[in-house]
């Protein structure tokens, strides 16, 4: 007998129909994730969480609202690295939410799962259209600085320009609400950043912890080949009270922020950012 379980994964949310989002994801190789620097989270699981990565992907893309049955069985652990691993890599999948419900056996394994969306698939059209715009205003006022460290500013305070920190919608911790919908918290910040970054080819990833003494999600970004933490959130806060621009955590160290940011366990295996 299979039981079933539902979990909610702090820290995300997010969109899709199936005929568009074929169009929008036919570039993405999915035999390539840990071979990518995008797909950092992936290249720490063992195969059989990457089994798992990839089978789910492909679900979310082709929005499969049914229950489907996992090629591998896992843990509840092993599920809950692996959700995290690919939340944490894709933040362009803005159509799923981050609760999900899980089947396990009576050995205790995970064998079946179930995805849960943040919006209707007839609302998929408009939302990416929408999405892609936002992306595209950043990315296209960006380019037109010459260095990866002026395209990143920019990023960075457009964003904050964009989005206040507030929770009242449902796809808060998504990059749809930072980008779209105005109002997100640190999770939604941190993957407009990371998607952002991405498309301008700056390698950037999500990172989740904790933020004076509460649950946090910040990013890592390379910079002339050097890491640093980017608090995108952190200085929108100040930015609110002051009404101006904060780089208080733009570009900083791990020693800088160690006193209020302590990363998780999966976020730990991230590039170490040093003080140059």
């Amino acid at each position: 007998m299979v039981r079933f379980r539902e979990y909610i994964l702090k820290g995300i949310s997010f969109i899709c129909s199936l005929s568009a989002t074929v169009m929008l994801f036919t570039q993405v190789n999915t035999n390539a994730y840990a071979g990518n620097d995008m797909y950092i989270y992936n290249a720490t699981l063992n195969p059989a969480q990457q089994m798992v990565y990839n089978q789910v992907y492909e679900n979310i893309i082709a929005f499969n609202e049914g229950i489907f049955r996992l090629n591998t069985p896992l843990s509840h652990a092993d599920l809950y690295v692996t959700m995290n691993a690919l939340y944490n890599d894709h933040p362009e999948l803005f159509w799923v939410n981050t609760s999900y419900k899980y089947g396990f056996n009576s050995h205790n394994l995970v064998v079946q799962l179930k995805l849960n969306y943040c919006i209707k698939k007839s609302s998929f059209a408009s939302a990416t259209l929408a999405f892609n715009q936002a992306i595209d205003n950043i990315v296209n006022q960006a380019v037109a600085y010459p260095t990866e460290l002026e395209r990143e500013r920019i990023v960075h305070d457009m964003i904050c320009d964009l989005s206040t920190y507030n929770s009242i919608n449902s796809s808060h911790q998504s990059a749809y609400s930072a980008l779209v919908e105005g109002n997100s918290v640190c999770a939604g910040y941190s993957r407009a950043f990371q998607i952002a970054c991405q498309r301008l080819g700056i390698t950037c990833y999500y990172v989740t912890g904790i933020a004076n003494g509460e649950e946090h999600a910040w990013n890592i970004v390379k910079i002339g080949g050097n890491y640093y933490n980017v608090d995108v959130t952190g200085d929108d806060t100040i930015n609110e009270t002051l009404n101006t621009h904060s780089y208080q955590y733009f570009n900083v160290s791990d020693n800088d922020i160690a006193h209020n940011h302590t990363r998780s366990d999966l976020s730990a295996m991230l590039p170490v950012c040093n003080s140059f």
